[in-house]
């Protein structure tokens, strides 16, 4: 009984949010929008003063294939929204108000285009990684993912960063964002149990730790679910960090997050005094506390590993690239 009450609650404030969001949101570009072919891949993103990473992110999901991107710009001041408006293949909103919790924005958008397609959702710092990228795009991705039946993809969250301390570095806009930031912890990632509140067949699971885990000793979490077949039905938690109502593939990628490049330290004074993000962005006042007593700070040690590509995070484990699998052998192999 307690279940079905809980789920009728995260019902009814979904819906409520889905309907305040997209009241909030407004076009920013006035193209048509055209109707999302079955094959297709498409992209939904949120962001906020991106532009400085925007343009590499954008280049090479849409090398991967992606055909066009809807994205949200969440009241920037430094050019991203005219960036992405720039171009044809992606359709921009913008919304002045705050962060009210995980894919308060990418809902609505999911909800009015993306029902029964493949989609890709991902902030504007972090890149994609799937098994056997070199010879699959993502609709290839795609039609092994439903060949096998699967709905979704799960992914492990990797920080990447360099070498020097996070102030000193020099990246500008454009540039391969895994070159400047080539760097990442192979080891440190905690399964743990999750409370499951809709019944389904995704694993009941949830990477922790990783590079915040060692840094910060934060219980952050490192599983991460950007590539799906959307339906209504699916249910997710802490952002795309679990997702219920979706049969799993056995099949691992990898999301590459670019926090921690030379603008960062900036972000983390003004999100810590925003206080917007979770917990009142418990996680930016930790970074800029350690600001604070030491200046700068590198993230790098003598245990990280280089990038290299998906074959070698499928070598260390932390990727898989065999599908057919399913969320059972997942679950055993993990």
């Amino acid at each position: 009984m307690w279940r079905r009450l809980e789920q009728l609650k995260i019902r009814a404030n979904r819906w409520v949010r889905r309907k305040t969001a997209w009241a909030g949101m407004r076009r920013v570009d006035n193209r048509p929008i055209p109707e999302w072919k079955p094959d297709e891949v498409w992209m939904v993103v949120v962001c906020r003063n991106e532009a400085l990473r925007l343009p590499f992110m954008l280049k090479y999901h849409f090398d991967l294939g992606v055909s066009r991107v809807l994205l949200v710009d969440n009241d920037s001041t430094d050019g991203t929204r005219e960036l992405a408006a720039a171009d044809p293949r992606i359709h921009v909103w913008t919304s002045k108000e705050r962060y009210k919790g995980p894919l308060y924005w990418q809902e609505p958008l999911l909800r009015r285009f993306a029902v029964g397609r493949w989609c890709l959702v991902l902030d504007a710092d972090e890149l994609f990684v799937c098994p056997q990228m070199d010879r699959l795009k993502l609709p290839d991705l795609a039609r092994e993912l439903e060949a096998e039946g699967s709905a979704a993809l799960h992914c492990l969250f990797l920080e990447m960063f360099s070498r020097e301390p996070i102030g000193q570095m020099n990246y500008r806009a454009g540039e391969d964002l895994r070159t400047a930031a080539p760097w990442f912890d192979a080891d440190g990632y905690v399964r743990k149990k999750y409370h499951r509140v809709f019944d389904g067949e995704a694993p009941d699971f949830i990477y922790m730790g990783g590079t915040r885990g060692r840094m910060f000793h934060e219980e952050f979490g490192c599983s991460k679910y950007p590539f799906f077949k959307y339906s209504p039905e699916m249910f997710f938690r802490r952002g795309l960090h679990t997702v219920e109502g979706a049969r799993i593939s056995g099949a691992q990628g990898a999301v590459l997050h670019f926090k921690y490049l030379q603008d960062f330290k900036e972000k983390a004074f003004r999100e810590a005094e925003r206080g917007v993000y979770w917990n009142a962005s418990a996680e930016y006042k930790a970074y800029a506390e350690r600001f604070r007593k030491e200046g700068d700070f590198s993230l790098w040690h003598a245990g990280a590993k280089k990038y290299e590509g998906w074959r070698q995070l499928v070598e260390l484990g932390l990727m898989k690239g065999d599908f057919g699998m399913d969320a059972d052998k997942l679950n055993q192999n993990s």
